[in-house]
C-alpha cells in the first residue's frame, strides 16, 4: 500500500470553489489549473495514466491533491481489480465513482473516496441519502449541479462535504451552488477555473 498524504477529513482540501475535471490530461501552458485545491481525472486511456501521474508529481502541481474517476477511464476495470491498480499509483490520492461497494475496499487501499450521485427525481435523492449512510465515502459528488441547488436541504448534517457537478456553465451558477451548501463545484469548463484565482466569497 502506497503512503498517501491526505487526512481522511477532506474539507481542508476544499478551500477553493471549483474542481477542475480533466478529461484530456494536462497542457503544456498551466493555466489557472495550480490555483485550485483538488484535481478530478476523467476519461483518457489506461496507457496514458502514468505519463499523466508523472506530470502532476511536478511542480506546478505536486501539491495538489489528485482524484481519478474509476468509473471513466477506458481500459481500467471499475471493479475491485482497477481499484488495487490505481492504488499503486504514487501520485493518486483517491477515487471517485458511482459504485458504492468499492468505498470500503479503496479505504483499505490508502485512498479515499468521492460517491458520485445522480439526483434525477425525488426517489434518486432518497436513494442517495441510503447509499451514503452505507457505504460512508470521504465526499459525495452531486450531478447535475443545478439539481443539488433545489434539494440542497436534504443533504445538510452529513458528516461529509458535498460537491456539485454537471452543468454548471456561469459564475452565478457557482455562487448559488456554494450558497446552497455544497463545498465546491467541478467541471470541465475552463473558464470557471478563473475563479479560484479570487477570495471564495467572490466567486
Amino acid at each position: 500500500m502506497k503512503s498517501r498524504r491526505l487526512p481522511k477529513d477532506l474539507h481542508a482540501h476544499l478551500s477553493k470553489p471549483v474542481i477542475p475535471y480533466l478529461t484530456a490530461g494536462v497542457g503544456p501552458d498551466p493555466g489557472d489549473l495550480p490555483a485550485a485545491s483538488m484535481l478530478f481525472i476523467g476519461g483518457g486511456e489506461l496507457a496514458e495514466l502514468p505519463a499523466l501521474m508523472k506530470t502532476l508529481a511536478r511542480a506546478p502541481y505536486v501539491s495538489i491533491p489528485v482524484f481519478l474517476h474509476l468509473d471513466l477511464v477506458n481500459g481500467l476495470a471499475n471493479d475491485e481489480s482497477g481499484l488495487r491498480y490505481a492504488a499503486t499509483l504514487d501520485r493518486l490520492d483517491g477515487i471517485i465513482t458511482v459504485r458504492q461497494h468499492l468505498i470500503q475496499p479503496a479505504r483499505k487501499l490508502g485512498l479515499l473516496s468521492v460517491l458520485r450521485l445522480f439526483l434525477q427525481d425525488g426517489r434518486a435523492v432518497d436513494r442517495g441519502l441510503q447509499v451514503i449512510e452505507r457505504s460512508g465515502p470521504d465526499a459525495i459528488e452531486m450531478l447535475p449541479g443545478v439539481a443539488f441547488a433545489e434539494v440542497a436541504d436534504r443533504f445538510t448534517g452529513l458528516p461529509m462535504p458535498a460537491i456539485a457537478g454537471g452543468l454548471i456553465r456561469s459564475p452565478d451558477l457557482v455562487r448559488r451552488i456554494l450558497a446552497a451548501g455544497a463545498k465546491a463545484v467541478s467541471t470541465t469548463n475552463a473558464d470557471l477555473w478563473a475563479l479560484n484565482r479570487n477570495p471564495r466569497q467572490n466567486a
